[in-house]
């Protein structure tokens, strides 16, 4: 259980884990996912890569320290791991659950 725990805190930030499967965010107009494991979400994102492996060149992506608050219903993608995220959050939310487990760890 420990290992784990480990491994996914060693995670890139681009892979998120919901309810109902994993994704992976990217830069495009879609996320990639939902995915049944980790693994597969990785093999998918390694595919992606080799798309984009011989096409020209794109902007670097701006480095971002702080945090982000990711609104679903002003979200311009189509298939979003945040929202995904979010709308999971929201359910355990309403369910008591993240209340509970809140309290619960105190």
């Amino acid at each position: 259980m420990q290992k784990e725990q480990t491994i996914e805190t060693d995670l890139p930030a681009r892979f998120i884990e919901t309810d109902i499967g994993w994704y992976v965010l990217t830069r495009e107009e879609t996320d990639l996912g939902p995915y049944p494991s980790l693994s597969e979400a990785k093999r998918a994102l390694s595919h992606h890569l080799e798309q984009y492996l011989n096409s020209p060149s794109r902007p670097a992506y701006d480095s971002f320290n702080g945090f982000h608050i990711h609104d679903p219903q002003t979200c311009r993608k189509t298939n979003c791991g945040l929202c995904a995220e979010a709308q999971s959050v929201e359910q355990k939310w309403l369910a008591g659950w993240l209340v509970k487990r809140i309290t619960v760890s105190r």
